[in-house]
């Protein structure tokens, strides 16, 4: 089957064909500008570009959004985390956690328009931001809070994990696996 991945971020896409490949979902990029809500969860933003790319005529599509929460600051940033990170960077984060409790969890959300009809699957990893960020060591390609985040029960950061490694604890592998299979059902259901 195939399926239309509505978004500008093409780590994102790479990540969503090699998880859902296995399901037998064959996903496309269609690159799509979308005005995000400034407030709220990430399913709800999940949902308001749902509705923009049903609004644009798409179906048989998928959208995408994500934030990490701090335990140290309900909430936040959480759909405001790449703003966040753009405009303080690492060093704006180490000062917000001095002496604040670091863990964090990353939450995802993945809507899909099937057949007209919109579902969210939702995902999650539990972790904690490291003590030391040093700007220097921080690389990464696409996915800003990686260099940062350490996932319960490990002790590298994902941007030190392998593929393999980090799809482990992947909250978007967790959330593209649900919608994988309620795809399934759904096109199974259309065979009858």
């Amino acid at each position: 089957m195939k399926l239309i991945f509505a978004t500008q971020n093409k780590e994102k896409v790479a990540e969503a064909k090699k998880i859902l490949a296995p399901h037998g979902i064959e996903v496309f990029c269609h690159q799509v500008s979308f005005i995000e809500p400034d407030c709220g969860t990430v399913e709800e933003t999940a949902r308001a570009k749902l509705e923009q790319v049903k609004e644009r005529g798409l179906d048989y599509v998928m959208v995408d959004d994500a934030g990490i929460y701090f335990a140290a600051y309900p909430d936040f940033p959480g759909v405001l985390s790449k703003r966040i990170y753009q405009r303080i960077g690492y060093k704006g984060i180490r000062k917000l956690l001095v002496k604040e409790p670091r863990e964090a969890c990353f939450k995802g959300a993945v809507g899909v328009c099937w057949n007209g009809e919109m579902k969210i699957f939702c995902g999650e990893t539990k972790g904690r931001i490291i003590e030391e960020i040093d700007e220097n060591e921080c690389s990464f390609s696409g996915f800003p809070y990686d260099p940062i985040f350490v996932p319960e029960g490990e002790v590298k950061v994902l941007s030190q994990l392998s593929e393999e490694e980090s799809q482990v604890y992947s909250y978007r592998r967790k959330a593209l696996d649900r919608m994988a299979e309620w795809l399934k059902q759904k096109t199974e259901i259309r065979k009858w």
